[in-house]
């Protein structure tokens, strides 16, 4: 494909003006404000033939589609994207593991497994070794997260009440250390979760250089309680951390005028937690109460810290 002629001043001020707009509009997650400025970027870059500069704005809309459950429309937003750029780019890389994710979503294994078999395989794109390995390291654990969350979604709900939860968490609290409550999490997993990680794990593993592989847990270890707690509890954190750590959420600025005390006297990681998790059609009593539990271990500073879900492409080195 040949090189594209340089943008023009006039492109180059009015994508001054849209891409931060649509950064604002994916942070906000508002999906239909993003659709509307990718239109606009479009129709400014596709007559000068600009498909990457494009793409990369679309894989950003397609994604926040995927956060807020828009699926079947990032899945063809995404199978656009890879037909329009090299396979061996950036953009075609994160394209082609968030249509992974997708499918993963979607508890479609067979349809992810070949795009994931093709991120892993991929050793053109990142030029480091070492960021390389961290980015397999970190997508393949990615990718546990997502079968595992949105697997759960299968098992039953039960009825409890959130008085019920907070109950639950000061017995947690009190009886059990940080390792304990991750192993309460993982035994409070259906046995079909854990054997969607074991296989996803496996699978995944399986692409990788001997040398790799044996640096990450087998998928036997994977599948042990604590470990499954640790994936279930990195999972949540897509869908909660902009309640709970968001400047302008209501915990945030409770937690940051008036301390802790204040926020766990008004149930408000209860509340965010249990209301994520059913919104996404989990109603499991004890999984809810765990990870509230550790939320609270941890203190709101600590997690905010260090679980913001992470770019996808952030490792994808230069």
């Amino acid at each position: 494909m040949p090189r594209p002629p340089k943008l023009t001043e006039k492109q180059r001020q009015r994508l001054k003006i849209l891409e931060p707009k649509l950064q604002m509009a994916i942070t906000k997650r508002n999906l239909v404000a993003a659709k509307s400025l990718v239109v606009d970027i479009q129709e400014l870059l596709r007559p000068t033939g600009h498909v990457a500069r494009l793409v990369q704005s679309k894989n950003k809309l397609y994604e926040l589609g995927l956060e807020l459950g828009e699926i079947d429309f990032a899945i063809t937003g995404l199978s656009s994207n890879r037909t329009v750029v090299s396979n061996q780019t950036r953009l075609h890389l994160e394209a082609t593991a968030l249509l992974a994710i997708c499918y993963l979503r979607k508890e479609d294994i067979e349809k992810a497994k070949p795009l994931i078999r093709e991120v892993l395989l991929n050793e053109t794109v990142i030029k480091s070794l070492r960021t390389r390995r961290i980015f397999k390291t970190e997508i393949i654990e990615r990718f546990n997260q997502e079968v595992s969350l949105y697997s759960l979604k299968k098992k039953p709900s039960e009825s409890f009440t959130e008085e019920e939860i907070e109950q639950e968490v000061l017995l947690l609290m009190m009886s059990q250390n940080e390792s304990e409550i991750y192993s309460t999490l993982g035994k409070s997993v259906p046995d079909q979760t854990k054997y969607l990680i074991f296989e996803v794990h496996e699978y995944s593993t399986k692409q990788l250089p001997s040398a790799e592989r044996k640096a990450l847990p087998s998928p036997e270890q994977k599948i042990k309680d604590e470990e499954v707690g640790k994936t279930v509890f990195g999972s949540v954190k897509r869908v909660i951390y902009n309640s709970l750590c968001d400047p302008e959420s209501e915990i945030y600025k409770t937690w940051f005028n008036n301390g802790m005390k204040l926020v766990l006297s008004k149930g408000y990681i209860r509340s965010t937690v249990v209301t994520a998790l059913a919104n996404l059609g989990i109603g499991v009593k004890m999984i809810a109460a765990t990870i509230v539990a550790l939320i609270v271990k941890f203190g709101l500073e600590v997690y905010c810290e260090h679980n913001k879900p992470s770019d996808l492409m952030a490792l994808r080195g230069k």
